[in-house]
């Protein structure tokens, strides 16, 4: 009786090592929200105790972003992402008997081609994976204001390019839905994490 127990167990153990979440010719896209937004941490932090705004405003959007990967072979996947995020500061100053509106915004719109390495093949549910990126990125900063003695300006990256390196991780509920989280440096934050669909 062991021995059936034994062959049995090992038989569904040797089953389920050999399943894997994703493999050669599924298609992966990934939509995604990350944090933190960097400016607007940056904002927040300078003008905190400056006191000399009125109606001050800082707030932003982003990261946030997608991703699609098509898998080459089982451990290997190529893909393009698409991240977006923005940061703005709003405020007023009294010159005289005047008051003016002054307005800061700086945003990045990045595409990246990516690399995955997935290592994990002994779930049916669960993905892991290392991720390298580059690609094109600019950052665009505009300044605008109501006082007509103000010089507008705006001003765009000098070296439009995007790069992250990391790695993620997706759990699939079903066949084809899932969550996604990813840890990196560079396009998409520190951290992002979002709903993926598998095909």
């Amino acid at each position: 009786m062991k021995k059936i127990l034994s062959i049995i167990a090992l038989s569904l153990l040797g089953t389920s090592s050999f399943g894997q979440a994703v493999e050669e010719g599924n298609v992966i896209i990934d939509a995604y929200y990350g944090f933190p937004n960097l400016y607007t941490s940056v904002f927040k932090a300078t003008y905190a105790n400056s006191g000399t705004e009125i109606g001050l405003k800082i707030g932003g959007l982003g990261p946030l972003g997608g991703r699609v990967e098509y898998m080459l072979a089982d451990k290997i996947g190529l893909g393009v992402d698409v991240g977006l995020n923005s940061s703005f500061v709003r405020y007023q100053e009294e010159s005289g008997s005047e008051t003016y509106d002054y307005d800061f915004l700086t945003s990045k719109f990045g595409v990246m081609a990516t690399f995955n390495w997935h290592f994990v093949e002994s779930s049916d549910n669960l993905d892991a994976y290392a991720m390298f990126g580059a690609g094109y990125g600019n950052r665009s900063f505009t300044f605008t204001s109501t006082d007509p003695d103000y010089i507008e300006s705006s001003i765009e990256s000098l070296i439009p390019v995007a790069m992250r390196i990391g790695a993620g991780m997706r759990y699939f509920f079903t066949d084809n839905i899932g969550v996604n989280l990813a840890l990196g440096f560079g396009q998409g934050g520190l951290v992002n994490a979002g709903i993926s669909a598998k095909f």
